[in-house]
């Protein structure tokens, strides 16, 4: 009830001490301001203005009330202020943590975001798995993209997608043509891989000793994924990564993917995260929004077959 006319015409009143000129500002009949200030008093069970002869005086009552409508006023200004920046996102700040085979999808997803909301910055931090996971319970990034699905009451799982390991080959390659790979066909072929620094190693580690038994073989160990693709793309080896990693190089058809067929099949698992017990600002909810819906599901297009 005090938010409608009533509300308006009392306030109208308690500033100018008087019903008519309240009348002449508001160009509202002083009958009809009376009356809704008689059903403001009949509401509450008290007179919130003393009739003088020289006007109208607030009680104690009416003073409580005229500030508690001042108050809701101000609040209801600033919450107007905040949807004013949310539609418009003039600025503001969103911090990543990620894995360094993420950076190809956070970077479509930053771009793409950019054109609707170009005066929001970004501050990027890369790290192992565990550090992604640390960074973003301790408070120093907004969003995490990890390896695995950590288990931990402290994150919100916001997203969690799978993607297939495989053979990365050039395309001229003879293996480009093919649209599985076993890991038993991959035992004597000169393979690039991470090291055990990239969580993906570890996938990888248990699906070779499943699949073959023993230590991976391979030619170069890398600790980067960036230096697996580069070298795999100068033709000396074969670098074994997983889909996400080579999203714009197949794009740009500079590699092949072809997908390890082993049973089950090794996976790499990307999950989104924020911190449970914090609320995003408005620029970080948006762009978590924004990338959870632009994370590609499952084997990227593109690939071998």
């Amino acid at each position: 009830m005090i938010f409608g006319r009533a509300a308006l015409y009392f306030d109208e009143v308690a500033r100018q001490g008087s019903i008519r000129r309240a009348s002449e500002t508001l160009s509202i009949a002083p009958s009809a301001i009376d009356r809704q200030i008689l059903q403001l008093e009949e509401h509450f069970g008290v007179s919130l203005f003393e009739r003088t002869g020289r006007g109208l005086r607030m009680t104690t009552a009416g003073e409580m009330l005229a500030g508690a409508l001042r108050g809701w006023r101000r609040d209801l200004k600033r919450v107007s202020e905040q949807i004013d920046s949310l539609t418009g996102l003039r600025r503001g700040e969103v911090s990543i943590a990620l894995i360094e085979g993420a950076a190809e999808l956070l970077r479509g997803a930053i771009a793409s975001f950019n054109e609707a909301y170009p005066h929001i910055v970004f501050r990027l931090q890369t790290g192992s798995a565990q550090q992604v996971v640390d960074y973003v319970t301790v408070g120093e990034c907004d969003i995490g993209l990890t390896a695995n699905r950590p288990h931990l009451s402290e994150l919100r799982v916001e997203r969690a997608l799978l993607y297939r390991l495989g053979l990365i080959v050039l395309p001229g390659h003879p293996l480009a043509g093919r649209t599985e790979i076993s890991l038993v066909e991959c035992a004597d072929l000169p393979l690039i891989v991470p090291d055990e620094s990239i969580s993906l190693r570890g996938v990888l580690d248990k699906a070779w000793a499943r699949s073959i038994g023993g230590k991976i073989r391979h030619f170069i160990e890398a600790s980067s994924i960036n230096m697996v693709k580069s070298f795999a793309a100068s033709g000396i080896g074969l670098g074994i990564v997983s889909a996400l990693d080579v999203m714009d190089e197949i794009a740009a058809k500079q590699i092949v993917f072809v997908p390890l067929s082993d049973t089950p099949a090794p996976l790499s698992i990307l999950t989104l995260v924020s911190a449970s017990d914090r609320t995003l600002s408005v620029a970080a909810s948006l762009f978590m929004s924004h990338l959870s819906v632009t994370m590609p599901d499952g084997d990227v297009p593109g690939t071998a077959g």
